[in-house]
């Protein structure tokens, strides 16, 4: 999805991504499916946060989203936000593939734990 901001920037938009065993699907800006491989978008989220470890960072993630007042759900937004904020850069400075890797890792991490 894409969307047009008041600078008549474009912002890139991907869905809540599917965690099949090797990769990462979700729908991109076209609005068709897309596939990231999860060793090169893990490995390129590693080098992206470093030294902050990955799980870490999504349980910091998640524990804001389920004691926030306000329960809202998460978008790419909310994802790329988290990040930026976290990391001290602007959110055009996130590369997709950090962002899909990033909330593939949430979806695993909130499955996993609605299964204990």
């Amino acid at each position: 999805m894409m969307s047009m901001q008041s600078n008549d920037e474009v912002t890139v938009t991907f869905s809540c991504p599917t965690v099949a065993p090797r990769n990462y699907v979700t729908r991109g800006p076209s609005g068709w499916p897309e596939t990231f491989k999860r060793d090169a978008a893990d490995h390129e989220l590693a080098k992206f946060i470093a030294p902050v470890d990955i799980d870490a960072l999504v349980d910091v993630f998640v524990l804001r989203r389920e004691t926030a007042d306000k329960k809202e759900s998460t978008d790419w937004h909310t994802v790329i936000g988290f990040l930026s904020r976290t990391m001290g850069v602007s959110p055009r400075m996130i590369p997709p593939i950090v962002g899909v890797a990033f909330w593939g890792r949430v979806v695993t991490a909130t499955t996993s734990a609605q299964g204990n």
